[in-house]
């Protein structure tokens, strides 16, 4: 088949906003947000062109888990952020302040601080509201624990049978903390509906299951901001026409409206639209 593309308006700036836990302990564990997973996806956006918002449970400064900032965990990413004074991360919004209904991309941080805050009624509706608007939803580690409370307009939850990667529980036994945790996230998540899917521990997992983007572990921060940066691109439209001009002695074509109604409808939503034709070449329109 032969094709021609036509772009529709110009590359979006997104709006995009980070969630981060304010919780800085779990029960008696000093803990936090994990650095990488806030700082890695942070500049993979602004880098993106993209409008970045930090926010938080209960708003303020972000409690950083020491741990992610040791000489074993620190990334470049987390570096470049203390160096340039960390300010998103200072005197944050609360998400309660947030309309989550104006970002294109909601992205939950992880950290062990979110298995306070994060699996709750309001952080679950917030999930809800962001996914059934059509915006991305997008979460590494342990934020998915925000996905824990949300559920769908039918009332089931909104990881039923989707595929999901999130912080493993042999990762969690790694670390000492499987009898910390309120649950194990990927039992949770089985447990849920949810097709959870999963590499060898410390290794990058990202997946993607329509606007739903996931990740498993530190090591997926930068893949599930470049997976959620393309959930939320344009969309890309194929039409296909026939290449036939006659049907035996009788003369014919496309119909024109069921190829131009369509093709503005998918353009004006600035969808990337590209017509084709079996042969190739110039579509025989009925009637012209």
């Amino acid at each position: 088949m032969g094709c021609a593309s036509s772009k529709s308006g110009s590359p979006k700036n997104f709006e995009v906003l980070i969630v981060s836990t304010s919780a800085a302990k779990m029960g008696e564990h000093d803990t936090g947000a994990w650095s990488e997973e806030i700082c890695g996806p942070y500049y993979v956006f602004k880098d993106s062109g993209c409008h970045v918002t930090v926010c938080s449970v209960a708003g303020g400064d972000i409690p950083i888990d020491a741990g992610s900032l040791s000489d074993q965990f620190k990334t470049e990413n987390d570096t470049k952020m203390i160096q340039a004074g960390s300010g998103p991360l200072k005197g944050t919004k609360a998400l309660a302040d947030m309309k989550v209904e104006e970002y294109d991309i909601v992205f939950f941080a992880g950290g062990h601080g979110t298995c306070v805050d994060f699996p709750t009624d309001q952080v679950g509706a917030v999930a809800s509201k962001a996914f059934q608007a059509g915006k991305v939803v997008a979460a590494v580690c342990h934020g998915p624990m925000a996905l824990v409370n949300a559920t769908l307009a039918d009332g089931e939850p909104l990881v039923k049978g989707k595929k999901v990667a999130v912080f493993t529980d042999v990762e969690e036994g790694q670390v000492g903390l499987t009898e910390k945790v309120p649950f194990l996230l990927e039992t949770k998540m089985r447990d849920l509906g949810a097709q959870v899917q999963s590499a060898d521990p410390w290794n990058d997992k990202a997946v993607r299951d329509g606007k739903l983007i996931t990740g498993q572990n530190p090591q997926s921060s930068v893949s599930v901001a470049k997976l959620a940066l393309s959930a939320a691109g344009p969309t890309k439209v194929l039409i296909v026409s026939t290449s036939a001009a006659k049907m035996g002695e009788h003369e014919t074509g496309a119909w024109s409206e069921e190829i131009c109604g369509p093709y503005y409808v998918f353009a004006d939503k600035g969808c990337e639209v590209t017509v084709c034709s079996v042969a190739g070449g110039d579509i025989p329109l009925f009637g012209r």
